[in-house]
C-alpha cells in the first residue's frame, strides 16, 4: 500500500487518521485509521456528539442559573417574611399588656405599628443629626412600651379626704370647681375606669387665684402639672409640634408630657387663653379644638415627629379674665365656672391657709405658723397677694431673730385698717 504525508501523520492511501480521547478526561488521545468513507462518517458523527454536547453543557447551565435565580429569589422573599415576622413579633411585645394589667391605673397611649411606621422614616431623614434625635427619642420609647400611668387620687381615699378637705378651706371660692372634680374622681373609682375631667375654664379678675387653685388642684390629683401662658405663644406647633420639613422641626408640649412624660393624664394649665392670638394658621389656639374633643383626642398626630398618639386623658384648665374673647368654637368645649373673690368669713379661712402654706413653703426650721389673728389684716389681698406679703413678712422675721409673724413684719402696703376692711369681712 501506498503511504501518503499529511502534515506529521502517515497515512496509507484510501485511510484516514482519526483521533480519539481528549487530554480532558485525563487519557492520553490516539490516533485510529480507517478507510476514508468510515472515517468521514465517524468524524461526522464525532462532531454531531460535540455539538450535542456543547447544547448540553448550554442547557445545564441555563438550568444552573435558573435554579440560581430561583434560589435568590426565594431567599429574598424568606428574609421578607423573616423581617413580616419581626415586625409582628416587634409589635405583639410592645403592645403586649401585662398580667396585671388595670385599666382604671394604666392607659395605652401608643401603639406599635405606628412607633414601628416613626422608627422607619426617622432612619430614613437626610438630616443625620435629626436621625439620632429619633433614634435616640425611640429607642427610649421601645423600652418604655406603650402604657403610662393614670394619675388617680380615688386610689387613696384617706389621701384624697384630707386633700379636698385642704381645696374647700384654701380656695372656698372653687367649691363648685372642687365639687366638679371630686365627682368625677369618686365616678371613676364607682365604675372602675379610667379618671376622666372635661376640660374647665376659670374666669374671674385677675388675682383672685386661679392659677394657685390649679396648682394646688393638680398636687391633690397627683398629675403633673404644665403652665402655658398664652400671651405670649405665636403658632399652633406649641402643642403638636412643628412639621419635619422645616429645619427647626420639634414635637410639641403634649407629646413631651404624655408619651415622654410619667402618666397619661397630665394637666395643662392654659393660662390667659383669652389673650391668645386668633389670626389665621398662627393662631395657637387652633390645635386646641382637637386636643379638647374626646372623640379626635385619642389619635392625635404630632407633626414633628409624624406619630399619631392617644392623648383623651389629658386634663385641661384655661383661665381668663374675660371670656368674650375666646371663640365660641372653643369656649363650648369647656365646663365654665366664674370664680369671684371670697368675702366674709370664707375670705378669712382662705386666707388663713394660703399664709400658713406661704410660710411653709420657705422651710424656716421650727418657724411657727402665721396665727389666725392675721387674717384680719391680710383677707382683703388676693391669694397671690396673701402669697407674697407673708413670704416677705417671714424674712424680715427672720432677719429680725424672731421664728413667728408678726403684723409688723407684713408689708405697710398690704395691710389696711379695719374699717377699710370691713366691707370684705361681713
Amino acid at each position: 500500500m501506498k503511504e501518503v504525508k499529511d502534515g506529521d501523520s502517515t497515512t496509507t492511501a484510501g485511510f484516514a487518521a482519526c483521533w480519539f480521547g481528549t487530554h480532558k478526561d485525563g487519557r492520553q488521545p490516539f490516533e485510529i485509521l480507517l478507510p476514508t468513507c468510515i472515517a468521514a462518517a465517524v468524524e461526522e458523527e464525532v462532531r454531531h456528539s460535540e455539538a450535542q454536547a456543547r447544547e448540553r453543557e448550554r442547557a445545564l447551565l441555563a438550568a444552573e442559573r435558573k435554579r440560581d435565580a430561583e434560589q435568590r429569589k426565594a431567599s429574598e422573599v424568606k428574609k421578607e417574611d423573616a423581617g413580616d415576622f419581626e415586625e409582628a413579633a416587634f409589635i405583639a411585645e410592645f403592645d403586649r399588656l401585662p398580667a396585671d394589667y388595670d385599666p382604671s391605673s394604666m392607659h395605652r397611649v401608643l401603639r406599635g405599628p405606628e412607633l414601628l411606621a416613626a422608627v422607619a422614616r426617622a432612619r430614613a431623614a437626610r438630616d443625620s443629626e435629626l436621625r439620632k434625635h429619633d433614634a435616640d427619642l425611640f429607642d427610649a420609647l421601645i423600652k418604655r412600651k406603650a402604657l403610662r400611668t393614670i394619675a388617680n387620687p380615688g386610689r387613696d381615699p384617706d389621701r384624697w379626704a384630707r386633700d379636698l378637705a385642704f381645696l374647700i378651706e384654701a380656695h372656698p371660692h372653687f367649691a363648685q370647681v372642687t365639687e366638679f372634680v371630686a365627682s368625677r374622681v369618686a365616678l371613676s373609682v364607682q365604675s372602675q375606669g379610667p379618671l376622666v375631667i372635661p376640660p374647665i375654664h376659670l374666669s374671674g379678675p385677675p388675682g383672685v387665684g386661679k392659677t394657685h387653685y390649679a396648682m394646688d388642684l393638680a398636687r391633690a390629683l397627683g398629675a403633673p402639672i404644665r403652665i402655658q401662658s398664652m400671651e405670649n405663644a405665636q403658632s399652633p406647633a406649641l402643642w403638636l409640634g412643628t412639621e419635619r420639613h422645616w429645619a427647626t422641626a420639634s414635637h410639641g408640649i403634649v407629646f413631651e408630657q404624655i408619651v415622654n412624660g410619667p402618666v397619661a393624664n397630665p394637666i395643662f394649665l392654659i393660662d390667659e387663653i383669652d389673650k391668645a392670638s386668633q389670626e389665621g394658621r398662627y393662631n395657637p389656639q387652633a390645635a386646641l379644638h382637637s386636643l379638647l374633643e374626646p372623640v379626635t383626642a385619642c389619635a392625635v398626630r404630632d407633626a414633628g415627629l409624624d406619630i399619631t398618639f392617644d392623648a383623651s386623658l389629658v386634663i385641661y384648665i384655661a383661665t381668663s379674665n374675660d371670656p368674650r374673647k375666646m371663640s365660641e368654637s372653643l369656649r363650648t368645649r369647656f365646663r365654665e365656672f366664674a370664680i369671684l373673690p371670697p368675702r366674709g368669713e370664707q375670705a378669712l379661712r382662705a386666707a388663713h391657709v394660703v399664709a400658713t402654706a406661704a410660710a411653709r413653703k420657705l422651710s424656716v426650721p421650727n418657724f411657727e405658723p402665721p396665727e389666725p389673728a392675721l387674717s384680719h389684716k391680710l383677707a382683703h389681698l388676693s391669694a397671690r397677694e396673701v402669697y407674697q406679703a407673708v413670704q416677705d413678712g417671714v424674712a424680715g422675721a427672720v432677719q429680725g431673730g424672731r421664728l413667728r409673724l408678726i403684723v409688723s413684719d407684713l408689708p405697710a402696703e398690704v395691710v389696711g385698717d379695719d374699717d377699710e376692711m370691713s366691707p370684705m369681712l361681713h
